[in-house]
């Protein structure tokens, strides 16, 4: 059976026998000899070849959850073996937004190359959606997100709460009269505004103001969405954006107010053109997570560079309890 399972697994991921067979670099007629005799080991058939693309029966399903719970088997014996070179070689996936990979990540990885310089890290940037199936399949070791929740195949440790502000165009007429709401970027940086004594900006006077949204698959298209809900009022969107810094920028230019991550302002240009606000509503606090794969081995690597990375975070030298 084991020999067979890499060439029917291979079918599977491909939804095609041709396409299998070139990645596997067998013909197509051996390809489905291997999974034929496969089929008839269990006595039933894996493949429903009259769908297109190529899709499993109900017992195909079985056999592709027992493979990859061997496959997960076969990687958490590899990543025990690789931990027993002490960190002294290996490499280590990481993954994240653009935010994340772009103004959190290279702090980390410059304190974790100065401890394991033998260990090799990778980054890479993707959505939501990409950084889910990537740490499933196990192309990456971890990645950091606020978005990604935990289920059955995604575990998250928890790493640091950030909170979400308003910004908004500074030549917005509406600014005149919320200059008691007025953060000072400098009180942004240092989260002076997360005090109690700092007012929450009304935000039901901003239902005729153009927004700038992110698309759908952000963590923060549904949560800027609910909070201007329980606010009273749909936002008008004026544009949707990929990327956040993008999307702040364009801000920036006057195209429209910005549900946006406080930590962002600190890596954005010192200017005059927007006027931060503190929210007052559940949503605009979120927590940043760690995501491992669910099940699997969580090797020295991975746990090395999560304590690592409180010390990016303090930037003093000192450590900072996981």
């Amino acid at each position: 059976m084991l020999e067979k399972m890499e060439y029917v697994y291979a079918v599977y991921k491909e939804k095609s026998f041709s396409r299998a067979a070139k990645k596997m670099f067998i013909s197509q007629p051996a390809l489905s000899k291997m999974v034929r005799k496969a089929e008839q080991q269990i006595g039933v058939p894996i493949f429903d070849r009259g769908t297109i693309p190529i899709t499993l029966t109900p017992e195909g399903k079985k056999y592709i959850e027992a493979v990859e719970a061997i496959y997960q088997i076969e990687s958490n014996i590899m990543r025990y073996f690789e931990d027993l070179k002490e960190l002294k070689t290996g490499t280590l996936s990481l993954a994240g937004s653009s935010y994340f990979c772009s103004f959190i990540f290279p702090n980390m990885i410059r304190y974790f190359n100065r401890v394991y310089p033998g260990i090799q890290c990778d980054l890479t940037e993707g959505n939501i959606e990409e950084l889910k199936e990537g740490l499933v399949q196990g192309k990456f070791d971890l990645v950091l997100e606020t978005g990604l929740k935990e289920d059955e195949k995604v575990r998250n440790i928890f790493y640091q709460m950030e909170h979400i502000i308003l910004a908004v165009p500074s030549s917005y007429p509406i600014n005149q009269q919320l200059q008691h709401y007025n953060i000072p970027r400098a009180d942004v940086i240092s989260q002076k505004f997360l005090s109690a004594t700092v007012p929450a900006v009304p935000l039901h006077l901003f239902k005729d103001v153009p927004f700038i949204k992110m698309k759908p698959g952000n963590d923060m298209h549904g949560r800027a969405t609910k909070i201007c809900e329980d606010a009273g009022f749909t936002m008008k969107v004026s544009m949707s954006i990929d990327q956040v810094m993008t999307a702040l920028n364009i801000a920036s230019a006057g195209v429209g107010a910005l549900f946006v991550r406080a930590e962002l302002v600190k890596h954005f240009p010192q200017s005059d053109d927007l006027c931060f606000y503190k929210i007052g509503h559940p949503l605009a606090t979120r927590k940043i997570n760690w995501a491992v794969k669910a099940g699997s081995y969580v090797s020295k690597a991975t746990l090395a560079f999560i304590k690592m990375a409180n010390y990016a975070r303090s930037d003093d030298g000192h450590e900072l309890s996981l």
